[in-house]
């Protein structure tokens, strides 16, 4: 709609315009009316925009107060030789040609493809028997709990009287974990490619030679 003023310059009637920043009106419906609009879809988690991407896997313990659960199946565990930074707390794969030099620095484990609640990937570091083929409660109790964990959702507690981990079962209905489409090579290369000791002059092997 327009309005006409009285005159223009010319004497001819002048047209007013219309302010550029009227908005039309437009009917709107009350969203509550249909509320299958509004609900969660059952595959929510597939119509996600994103997905979370690995860009490193902590090789660490479970803490004591999360639960986890662990991949089953041998494709999802990785036994192999270790070396333990007490310092630093970190965990060290070490290369076959420097495990007779580390022979005493080294221990022998199975790592486990592990996630918690929060859907976080970590590899569980369980100790397997010495090299005399020795083992004790702690690391017999840590199996355990591990192989447990593959059907279960558990928490690990020390256990310091008895001197072994404490296993507790979740009792709550918990969905089974949403395991990320990540090889175990992948994840073992996002876990230890900066802590992977595969020559002499490793800062791991100079420090223990005195060196740093």
């Amino acid at each position: 709609m327009t309005s006409v003023s009285k005159t223009n310059d010319n004497g001819q009637p002048a047209v007013k315009a219309e302010p550029k920043n009227r908005i039309a009106e437009v009917e709107k419906t009350d969203p509550f009316d249909n509320l299958d609009s509004l609900r969660l879809s059952q595959d929510y988690a597939a119509q996600a925009p994103v997905k979370k991407v690995l860009t490193t896997v902590p090789c660490r313990k479970p803490n004591r107060h999360e639960f986890v659960r662990v991949r089953a199946g041998e494709d999802w565990r990785f036994e192999t030789t270790a070396f333990e930074d007490k310092v630093n707390r970190e965990t060290y794969l070490v290369s076959p040609e420097l495990r007779a030099e580390l022979f005493d620095e080294t221990f022998n484990v199975c790592l486990f493809v592990t996630t918690n609640r929060q859907k976080d990937i970590f590899l569980w570091p369980v100790r397997l028997p010495g090299h005399d083929g020795k083992s004790n409660n702690w690391n017999d109790s840590a199996v355990a709990a591990a192989q447990l964990a593959t059907t279960r959702w558990v928490r690990v507690a020390s256990n310091m009287g008895a001197g072994l981990y404490d296993t507790f079962e979740s009792v709550a209905d918990i969905d089974e974990p949403l395991w990320p489409e990540y090889s175990l090579q992948e994840i073992l290369k996002l876990s230890f490619r900066t802590r992977f000791i595969q020559d002499v002059d490793h800062p791991v092997m100079r420090a223990l030679r005195g060196e740093v």
